[in-house]
């Protein structure tokens, strides 16, 4: 048998070890459940949804009823709890533009965006109407120490609060008033020595956590003199930070 050149030996060594190396890396594949790096983009109409595992559609993005007025279709999120019932959706039911609405497990918005002019659509929210004369026939006092005039339980939903009321004395009196939180002094003492004057505090932190009830108070004082001071709420006003 004639000998192999040594060359050719060592060319046929490497390309073993090449084949060698390819399919064991044919063997090595990344997970196909996991994103390491970059971005991922569902293009072309396409959508994405997660279903549980009884086969409930828990989060659909992407191409949703109905189709806009010119037959073009709808993409947008839905959000369903594992009961199937809606949870969260960015869509519209008709020609106006699409909204962010939050529903309760009863099939009710409870939170949504005006879709028309912006803003707040639900929930609605109450606006208190106080008088606006003959302000002498409300609540009054003649105590020397703070005295609470008006009081209410409010709900902490906003980290803070602005208050507003009008402040009055008789004519040579002088008479102060104060926001009280739970029997502490919240807002600045405000001073009158005759006509009504208007008083406001805030935006400042409301005491307690999200959802405590609070007790708000508006106390007042005689400082001076032998009338009486009155004062009349104007706005208690939860706010963001």
């Amino acid at each position: 048998m004639a000998a192999i050149p040594q060359d050719l030996l060592d060319r046929i060594r490497t390309l073993e070890r090449t084949v060698r190396e390819l399919t064991g890396r044919s063997q090595t594949r990344p997970a196909l459940d996991q994103i390491q790096h970059g971005q991922v983009t569902i293009g072309e109409g396409g959508t994405l949804t997660v279903k549980d595992g009884d086969g409930t559609a828990v989060l659909h993005i992407g191409d949703v009823l109905p189709n806009h007025p010119d037959g073009s279709p709808q993409y947008g999120l839905l959000l369903r709890r594992e009961d199937g019932s809606l949870a969260l959706s960015m869509w519209t039911d008709g020609i106006v533009p699409q909204g962010l609405d939050i529903w309760d497990s009863r099939g009710h918005v409870i939170f949504s965006e005006d879709r028309n002019t912006g803003g707040l659509a639900r929930p609605y929210l109450q606006t208190p109407l106080y008088p606006s004369n003959d302000l002498e026939r409300y609540t009054w006092t003649d105590q020397g120490s703070p005295w609470a005039m008006w009081s209410g339980d409010h709900v902490r939903h906003h980290p803070k609060l602005l208050t507003a009321f009008y402040l009055q004395a008789d004519s040579g009196t002088v008479g102060r008033a104060q926001i009280y939180i739970d029997d502490v002094p919240w807002g600045s003492v405000h001073e009158t020595n005759g006509g009504w004057d208007y008083a406001a505090d805030g935006p400042l932190l409301c005491p307690g956590n999200y959802m405590d009830y609070v007790t708000v108070e508006i106390r007042a004082w005689r400082v001076s003199g032998s009338g009486r001071v009155r004062v009349c709420p104007s706005s208690i006003i939860g706010v963001q930070s």
